[in-house]
């Protein structure tokens, strides 16, 4: 076992600002949890999961790997003090501080056809030997990577449920997302991934037809699973979506008819069925974070409303229109 690492190493962790250690005594020291303990998690680690599985909306069920309390506690301290510190791919839009949906949508504005392409089973299609090379790669030794390694992995891939894995899962893809730029990116086309999610976009239909049995091949090679049921080309004439955001000529937002489908279900709210409530706080709160224009215009239409029936109380319950409240408005 492995007991040290090279002092160059050791800089290069201290240099990326890295926990710089070299055998478990030391690893479960920084973690602060007692060498036994640490042991248990990293040499019975899949004994610390609670596996069930959830419905598809496609069909088929979808695996969710729980880690235990400690597996978690463990998990988080990896993700905070090493994966958060390591950059991905500009390319990479989801699981990133900063970045969402909407960053993931603009850079797709204006154009004229878009390609998305889901990939199946995302997560597992990461097996341990990538993360192992992903914590090798920055300067850990073979034990140290070994050791976190096993204690992000599940079943010899990265578990869905683990606070870890959608950060891994982007520092695994920084090859496939290169590889893809590489080539889309010379020819004018437009590339981002969130997660599982791959967008290109172009003002030409033609390019992106040419580029994509390249794009798929490149995907294949990566390791990778195309769900071909959810490809799709979004052409001049059809509605275009990223990450469920629509793309228009000069912006990106919620769309018109998803805009009509939040009013519609606001007045409904406020005459005749108050269970909606919380759901109707949750989508005023994700449009305010993705269409500033359809937030104010929701807003507007939420205070003509209050006016109309002062005597409803739901009003002061509305997220979007407490400070309109609190201002006497």
């Amino acid at each position: 076992m492995e007991i040290s690492a090279h002092p160059q190493a050791l800089s290069k962790l201290k240099n990326l600002g890295l926990p710089a250690v070299s055998n478990l005594n030391e690893l479960s020291s920084q973690m602060r949890l007692s060498s036994g303990l640490l042991q248990q998690l990293i040499y019975k680690s899949d004994d610390h999961y609670h596996v069930y599985y959830l419905d598809k909306k496609s069909g088929g069920k979808r695996e969710i790997a729980q880690p235990s309390r400690a597996m978690k506690a463990v998990q988080s301290w990896i993700l905070r003090k090493i994966l958060y510190r390591l950059s991905s791919s500009g390319n990479s839009k989801g699981f990133e501080i900063g970045e969402s949906i909407l960053s993931n949508a603009k850079p797709h504005v204006g154009a004229h056809v878009l390609l998305n392409i889901d990939l199946e089973d995302f997560f597992h299609s990461v097996p341990a030997s990538n993360v192992y090379s992903i914590f090798h790669s920055i300067g850990y030794n073979k034990n140290i990577s070994y050791i976190l390694t096993s204690l992000c992995t599940f079943n010899g891939r990265l578990p869905q449920g683990a606070p870890t894995s959608p950060k891994l899962s982007n520092l695994a893809c920084q090859r496939l997302d290169s590889r893809i730029q590489g080539y889309s990116g010379p020819k004018g086309i437009m590339y981002t991934r969130y997660a599982d999610d791959i967008t290109l976009s172009a003002r030409n239909e033609a390019k992106i037809r040419k580029a994509q049995p390249m794009i798929e091949e490149i995907i294949q090679d990566e390791g990778f699973i195309i769900n071909h049921k959810k490809t799709k080309i979004c052409g001049t004439r059809k509605r275009k979506e990223v990450t469920g955001l629509v793309i228009s000529p000069n912006s990106v937002g919620i769309g018109r008819s998803e805009y009509r489908r939040i009013r519609a279900e606001v007045y409904s709210m406020l005459t005749s069925d108050n269970s909606k409530l919380p759901t109707i706080n949750g989508r005023i709160a994700h449009i305010k974070s993705v269409d500033k224009n359809n937030y104010e215009k929701i807003t507007k239409y939420i205070l003509s409303l209050k006016k109309k029936h002062p005597e409803n109380d739901l009003f002061n319950l509305i997220v979007c229109i407490k400070g309109h409240i609190s201002q006497g408005v």
